[in-house]
């Protein structure tokens, strides 16, 4: 049973494009990386693991399947911290995992964390101001994650058709449609999460509303 993955391998992109990820890569973990505060780094600690594990977790779709991405709820929750989650994650994925590669790894963390960073702002705007409800939270968090799955499935087809050594046109439109039905389970999974942070935790949604 194939899998489709969004994590680029090595040997699949033009060079000049590799290098130009790992410039924009660079430009997205300076501000992530910037007066990082002591108590932040559990919790960047906590949504890199989760990550990371997320690419063990395979969902059979019909003859293929793919894994969970989870950068949507990493960047509903460390904001612009996020791309520093995301890449020491991917890092270890290419190491321990073989997912994605080490050449490709500039391009695989843009792809996956300017969807996570969208994923904040569309979570911040969504939640609105006080009094913020956990009813509200979790449709916040379900329009989040979801979208953050697409425009992730979105980029990484993108990417293939503008940058592959190849005509990836095929596996580009094929990676993209059965991400899909992913982007419903996880937009469920950040909605849950973030309506229970929500009543229980508000303090890791970061938002300056009074939880009702």
């Amino acid at each position: 049973m194939p899998l489709f993955a969004v994590h680029i391998s090595d040997g699949v992109l033009d060079p000049v494009f590799l290098g130009l990820g790992f410039a924009i890569a660079l430009l997205l973990i300076l501000p992530a990386i910037f007066r990082v505060d002591e108590d932040e780094i559990p919790r960047i600690g906590l949504l890199t693991a989760a990550f990371f594990v997320a690419s063990l977790i395979h969902i059979k779709l019909g003859v293929t399947s793919v894994h969970m991405l989870l950068n949507g709820l990493v960047g509903v929750i460390l904001g612009r911290r996020a791309p520093l989650a995301i890449v020491i994650a991917l890092g270890l994925q290419a190491l321990l995992l073989g997912h994605g590669g080490f050449t490709s790894l500039g391009v695989n963390a843009v792809v996956m964390s300017i969807p996570a960073l969208v994923a904040r702002c569309v979570f911040v705007v969504l939640a609105g101001t006080s009094p913020l409800s956990s009813r509200r939270a979790g449709i916040a968090g379900v329009m989040a994650g979801g979208l953050a799955v697409v425009l992730t499935a979105l980029l990484y087809a993108v990417v293939l058709l503008v940058a592959g050594i190849e005509d990836f046109r095929i596996i580009a439109t094929l990676g993209f449609a059965v991400h899909l039905p992913l982007a419903a389970i996880e937009a469920i999974i950040v909605g849950v999460t973030t309506s229970y942070l929500a009543r229980v935790k508000p303090e890791m949604l970061r938002l300056a509303s009074r939880i009702e």
